[in-house]
């Protein structure tokens, strides 16, 4: 009886390790992504809808609420299907919802436009960030996407915790 806890305990141990590799991975790839176009220049011409950008990133999520993980890859730009194959995509899509639990609600926050980031192909690229409250856990998810002549393209996806802001020390009198 010992030996097959202590190996369901070996065997729990190398799962939880192998989904934090791939998350890691995949949050390598994003971060990059996502630090490349804060360093481009905003574009003052905007010939694509930023609320059209909203909507596809909103879209997109809604269909890992919907475990929808293959159909969330098939979607996405070129960029991150070259990046992350389908199935690293929906094992690390699934083990979040697991761990996170189910959405509670999810909120816009904000929309960082960029223009020909440094390491990626030349174009227009849009970071979509919304809070999330899963029943788990409170997040951050960002939507990376790519503007194409069909629209904007998810072509990335990071989404990691809410850091609590400690208020300063108040003085005692």
């Amino acid at each position: 009886m010992k030996d097959s806890k202590s190996l369901f305990f070996m065997r729990t141990l190398r799962m939880k390790s192998h989904a934090l590799a791939i998350q890691r991975v995949i949050q390598a790839c994003a971060l990059t992504l996502i630090l490349a176009m804060g360093a481009g220049n905003a574009s003052a011409q905007q010939n694509m809808s930023l609320d059209n950008a909203v909507a596809v990133a909103t879209h997109w999520v809604a269909q890992a609420d919907d475990n929808q993980a293959d159909t969330m890859w098939q979607n996405s730009g070129q960029l991150m299907r070259k990046s992350v194959s389908k199935n690293t995509w929906s094992h690390y899509l699934g083990t979040q919802r697991k761990q996170l639990g189910t959405l509670q609600s999810r909120d816009w926050l904000q929309l960082a436009r960029v223009t020909n980031p440094d390491s990626l192909p030349a174009g227009e690229y849009v970071n979509v960030i919304f809070t999330a409250t899963y029943a788990n856990a409170s997040m951050l998810e960002t939507v990376s996407l790519a503007q194409t002549s069909n629209g904007w393209v998810p072509v990335g996806y990071v989404i990691h915790p809410i850091r609590a802001v400690a208020a300063p020390a108040k003085p005692v009198k």
